[in-house]
């Protein structure tokens, strides 16, 4: 054969092999009553790692570049002008502050606020109405004017709007508050900020929210999250337990959602609601949108996962107590159908309200705001569904395995108190074989996956 006939031939065989090897799926591990095989070693962690995107469309959809060249975790479409006033009259004196970054308005710029609607009793209102949303109650007093600012200018689509601060890194950390805060602001995407100096220093900000949809558009699609919304109300009871809310919420949104990177309008609930697909951020408001419409507070938690990823996920208030929760890692789809959750509806439970330490395995926050440590256990899933292990308990094993199969469950995952815990249930249920006492007689062969990292033990029934 010439040489091209040669590189013909190889750039086949390579795309033949590159195509077999994705076409194999991880298997579960299968644990053989008869002569004790134990082949493959399945747990989460190895799926999480085998699944890989493309690194450019990952930089190109979910990160971007702050005006102080950092990386942001999420896409925001920011644009920054610099303007230079004429020093005759342009600036009020007496109002500059060395210490508080106050804009320095002209009487024209007091116009123009009041004729927009940013008037001192607009903002006042607007603040008032905000106070108990996590990002809002956690800033600095001397940043709420301008939170209420940029919520206002923001949801009333208010033209180049002055604002209360002359530095851009104080409207860029409200803003992002304030979309964190606020998930049915689902058009915005950016925005761009004219930085006004005079006398060579800066002396305020003008500030233009950019839309991805006019306000026909929104309307529109506002209709069809209504509608979605009122379908996932009709499922849960208004006396549920805040508990039953944040379980029914989560299971609710992975049951009719698919992860996907390309999917529309992925950095807001459009995705979920409108197009039933989406990526981490939209997981992440949707849930926070609902469990608003059923009284529970949460939070939007930005950062990076173990692959080195952006990554969001949620922090919920249940009885004053916080949890984390990751909707997209408890949803099979995440990992692009190459689980063993794929065989029992698709929902792994393992990051329903879990805490900091459980977190850290695999998650890194990075957050516009502080986050507090999660300690509680006392509504993780395992626990509040009597799945919850510190010690080997026959009786309590008895009962657990004999209700699943009662209810005709097609799997039955079980979580110990620590490492210690973990290792002593594995032993006993996989390496002394005990699992078979807990099964139907005749049982001689069970797929089982394994949580290192969370002590968590899942087994197949079906």
């Amino acid at each position: 054969m010439d040489n091209s006939t040669v590189k013909k031939y190889l750039v086949v065989m390579t795309a033949v092999f590159v195509l077999t090897m994705l076409a194999i799926v991880v298997a579960t591990n299968v644990l053989d009553k008869k002569n004790g095989d134990e082949n493959g070693v399945f747990s989460w962690a190895n799926i999480r790692d085998s699944f890989r995107v493309d690194k450019d469309t990952i930089e190109d959809q979910r990160k971007a570049v702050d005006g102080d060249g950092t990386v942001s975790p999420f896409l925001s479409d920011t644009e920054t002008e610099y303007i230079t006033d004429s020093e005759s009259g342009t600036v009020r004196k007496g109002e500059d502050t060395e210490f508080f970054h106050a804009a320095i308005f002209t009487e024209k710029d007091i116009q123009t606020r009041n004729n927009l609607g940013l008037t001192d009793e607009a903002v006042n209102a607007a603040c008032k109405q905000n106070e108990g949303r996590y990002c809002y109650d956690i800033i600095d007093d001397s940043l709420k004017q301008l939170y209420g600012e940029v919520y206002l200018a923001t949801v009333n689509r208010m033209p180049d709007a002055p604002l209360c601060t002359r530095e851009q890194t104080e409207l860029d950390y409200i803003y992002r508050c304030v979309l964190n805060d606020h998930p049915e602001i689902f058009s915005v995407f950016g925005y761009k900020c004219v930085v006004h100096s005079a006398n060579g220093k800066p002396v305020k900000t003008v500030y233009n929210a950019k839309y991805t949809m006019t306000q026909k558009e929104e309307a529109v699609a506002q209709k069809q999250i209504d509608a979605y919304t009122d379908a996932f109300l009709l499922g849960i009871s208004k006396t549920a337990s805040e508990y039953e809310k944040v379980k029914y919420t989560y299971c609710y949104l992975i049951q009719n959602t698919e992860y996907e990177l390309e999917s529309p309008e992925n950095q807001n609930i459009c995705s979920v609601m409108i197009y039933h697909k989406t990526v981490c951020l939209g997981y992440a408001k949707a849930f926070q949108y609902l469990l608003e419409r059923l009284g529970v507070s949460s939070t939007v938690v930005e950062g990076v996962a173990a692959s080195g990823e952006a990554h969001a996920w949620n922090m919920v208030s249940i009885d004053n107590a916080y949890y984390f929760v990751d909707v997209t890692w408890g949803d099979s789809s995440y990992t692009n159908g190459q689980s063993v959750v794929r065989m029992y509806s698709g929902v792994n439970f393992d990051y329903l309200n879990i805490t900091t330490d459980e977190l850290a395995h695999s998650h890194t926050i990075d957050n516009v705001v502080p986050i507090p440590r999660c300690v509680e256990i006392k509504d993780n899933y395992y626990v509040r569904e009597g799945l919850y292990f510190d010690h080997i308990n026959s009786a309590e094993l008895s009962l657990v395995f004999q209700k699943a199969q009662a209810n005709n469950e097609d799997y039955i995952t079980l979580k110990c108190a620590n490492d210690t815990a973990y290792q002593e249930m594995r032993f006993y249920l996989l390496d002394e074989q005990k699992v078979f006492d807990y099964l139907p007689a005749g049982t001689e062969k069970l797929n089982y996956g394994e949580n290192q990292e969370l002590h968590t033990l899942t087994f197949l029934l079906k």
